[in-house]
């Protein structure tokens, strides 16, 4: 009967019910499966997280991309100091007609970027306005390495924040196309790699990195700052992953060899370093360029040399070969670059021309700039104010709120609003940038000291943060010997990446409404009163602009854009074959008017090759700059006499004297 009715349920489909034994384990084997649910949940959460993180991130990137490229498209035909367009112009026309920088004729700077722009005239057209276009799209390609770099620090609308305050503080104050702005770009590019390389431990990260120092020094010479701070980096990196290996890490180097060698050699070339800094800079070593230029590198390699205490007595050998492994495919990456370019120079015999003329341009230049001294060191006191503030942001909790953090912001846009009309408040603004930059190698050295050297995060937030100290230090001195405004700003998106660093690491307390607040003061000041005054001659009050009617011009606006036509076409017309010398800093003029030099310096010539090029019955036509921007420019008496003598016809033309004959 019991059988017929389990025969019964079963076929009826009615589950009976199970002994208590079996409804255990049932559950038993139900709890078994759910935490795979779980597990499989949760990763299909991890997932969607990180695709909505990745999307917020583009969303603020292309927002910055968007505001950029309308705010820079705006300003970007505007400002110009004729010699720079016409210099740059000119050297990469002749680049373009088939001539090598240094072996055909004189360059200024190292080569490579003539070769980039007579690609520009190429693609764009020749115009002065090519050569723009040329560096706002270098520009743009920089905005996603600046908003990557902070994103190491920070999230997705801070991360932009300090993206557009590093546009307000850059580019868009004098856009034209200088070396100097490529040399940011590249250490900026740079930067991004070596914090992939701390992230990844790629090797092929410190070879981008250094392909980025050797296209930077063939742009301009100065960018061996970019690779002098890179190599401190590494030398620091190398320590700090000896001092916080432990010995479960089968690769880390053995204690019990002689650490000597290593400690001496390292020691050295930090003392090298150091004395060649003060070598350079001796000559003119004021108060001023011991804190702007002397005090970082100092820093900076102090941190090192004291880090050596931190490091256990490991073996020399192990040492040079964790030292070279990271050297070795930097100095790769930087050789790169420049074997191809040297590349046409060696086929034609030139490589001695090619290192003697950047030797001889970079020296003349140096002479030929003059001495401008670096904000006095006593008005760092503006930048230890800026500090204070977002130190007591940090540490204070009774400055957290949002309350403060709007009551700071009112403060601050009064402030703004009054700097339209006082002078005092533009100037304090200006210096708690202009004296930035030793400050914040001095707190980076001090939170990379007192941070803990141990674990493997702490090793990570510490190797972030000296990448980005180390270079601004370093690129910093792209001011020396000429420290003119427009020249701080070649390297000051460094220094605010360094400082949002150094404040992120060191934070003891989110202080976003305060840190925000001062930010966006510093993002307005720059597009309020940087750019419109145009920071590069904060000396000279920029008057009307208007379009400059000439066919290279491309839609540029100077000021006395009537005048300058005038001039170009008068130009053109006392020139039948075509020639003339344009003497003393006004290489605009041959670019302007499409006429060839006589000699092979765009510049200024040398008296006796001058002298000799007078002689020529060809020429019939010379310029001499009599107000040229820099006085060492100024025409010497005897070439003065024998264009006189030579020339009979005159007109003064503005700030031009133009002679002619026959």
């Amino acid at each position: 009967m019991k059988d017929e009715m389990a025969t019964t349920h079963a076929n009826s489909g009615i589950e009976s019910t199970p002994p208590l034994r079996d409804s255990l384990s049932v559950e038993v084997k139900v709890r078994e499966v759910d935490p795979k649910a779980f597990e499989a949940s949760a990763s299909e959460v991890a997932l969607a997280t990180a695709a909505q993180g990745w999307m917020i991130h583009l969303l603020v990137l292309g927002a910055v991309l968007a505001i950029a490229t309308v705010y820079v498209g705006v300003h970007i035909g505007k400002g110009w100091v004729p010699a720079d367009d016409g210099i740059l112009g000119q050297s990469a026309l002749r680049v373009m007609q088939g001539q090598l920088p240094h072996r055909d004729f004189a360059e200024i700077y190292t080569g490579g970027l003539s070769v980039i722009h007579a690609v520009a005239f190429r693609v764009f057209g020749v115009s002065l306005m090519s050569l723009r276009l040329c560096a706002f799209l270098f520009f743009l390609a920089w905005i996603p390495a600046v908003y990557y770099v902070a994103l190491r620090f920070t999230k997705a609308l801070p991360a932009g924040l300090i993206t557009l305050v590093a546009v307000a503080w850059s580019y868009p104050n004098y856009p034209a196309a200088m070396p100097s702005w490529y040399n940011l770009f590249l250490a900026t590019f740079g930067a991004a790699a070596l914090l992939r390389y701390v992230e990844a431990r790629r090797l092929r990260w410190l070879f981008v990195a250094g392909v980025c120092g050797g296209v930077s020094i063939l742009i301009k010479v100065i960018g061996a700052y970019y690779i002098a701070g890179v190599l401190l980096f590494l030398v620091f990196v190398e320590q700090s992953d000896v001092a916080s290996d432990d010995q479960s890490n089968p690769k880390a180097p053995k204690a019990g060899e002689n650490a000597i060698p290593y400690r001496i050699f390292s020691t050295g070339a930090l003392l090298l370093f150091l004395a060649t800094v003060l070598y350079v800079f001796h000559a003119r070593l004021g108060s001023g360029e011991f804190y702007h230029f002397v005090l970082p590198a100092v820093a900076v390699v102090g941190l090192i040399l004291l880090g050596e205490r931190d490091v256990p007595q490991t073996a020399s050998s192990g040492r040079f070969r964790g030292l070279m492994r990271l050297v070795v495919p930097f100095s790769c990456g930087v050789l790169t670059p420049v074997i191809v370019f040297l590349a046409p120079y060696a086929r034609s015999g030139a490589v001695g021309q090619f290192f003697s003329g950047v030797t001889s341009s970079a020296i003349a230049r140096s002479v030929g700039l003059g001495v401008l001294r670096p904000v006095a060191i006593e008005k760092s006191v503006y930048a230890l104010a800026l500090a204070g503030v977002i130190a007591a942001a940090m540490y204070l909790r009774e400055l957290q709120s949002k309350a403060v953090g709007v009551a700071v912001a009112f403060g601050l846009g009064v402030m703004l609003s009054k700097a339209t009309t006082s002078g005092g408040i533009v100037s304090g603004v200006w210096y708690s940038v202009a004296t930035l930059t030793p400050l914040v190698a001095l707190m980076g050295v001090w939170v990379l000291r007192t941070r803990p050297k141990s674990g493997g995060l702490a090793k990570i937030q510490r190797q972030r943060l000296m990448v980005l100290v180390s270079l601004a230090a370093m690129c910093g001195l792209v001011q020396y010997p000429f420290a003119a405004p427009i020249y701080l700003l070649y390297a000051l998106p460094l220094t605010l990446l360094a400082a949002v660093a150094i404040v992120v690491t060191a934070k003891r307390q989110p202080a976003t409404y305060v840190l925000a607040a001062v930010a966006g003061f510093y993002l307005l000041f720059g597009v309020v009163m940087l750019v419109p005054d145009y920071v590069y001659e904060l000396t000279h009050k920029v008057g009307q602009m208007e379009e400059l009617h000439l066919p290279r011009a491309g839609g540029l606006r100077i000021e006395y854009a009537a005048d300058f036509t005038d001039l170009i076409h008068l130009l053109q017309q006392h020139s039948p074959n075509g020639l003339m010398y344009a003497g003393n800093d006004c290489p605009e003029l041959y670019f302007l008017s499409g006429l060839k030099n006589v000699t092979r310096d765009d510049g200024d010539s040398k008296p006796e090759e001058l002298l000799q090029a007078l002689q020529s019955n060809d020429l019939k036509l010379v310029v001499i700059n009599e107000s040229p921007f820099f006085p060492s420019a100024r025409m010497s008496p005897a070439v003065r006499a024998a264009v006189e003598q030579r020339f009979p016809e005159s007109q003064m033309a503005g700030i031009f004297h133009v002679y002619w004959r026959p």
